[in-house]
């Protein structure tokens, strides 16, 4: 599990990087945090994310994304399946 967490952190931090078009990036980060993040980024994120971790989120999980913790324990959830 250890390799699929790594794995995870790296493709969101190289994701998150371009979408918002910033340096660095705290992994604890939420909304709040980051001044990029608006709707328009937000709903870029949600497609992103589908494509890069080859998933498809629920409409409520895409609302619920809400900070750098929650995107990964989503992703999580749905790569387990």
């Amino acid at each position: 599990m250890n390799d699929l967490n790594q794995e995870i952190d790296e493709k969101l931090n190289k994701l998150l990087l371009k979408i918002f078009e910033i340096e660095q990036i705290d992994h604890n980060s939420s909304m709040d945090d980051i001044p990029e993040w608006d709707s328009f980024k937000h709903f870029e994120l949600i497609v992103n994310i589908e494509k890069e971790f080859k998933i498809k989120l629920a409409v409520v999980d895409t609302t619920e994304i809400t900070s750098i913790p929650i995107i990964k324990t989503k992703i999580l959830k749905y790569l387990e399946k």
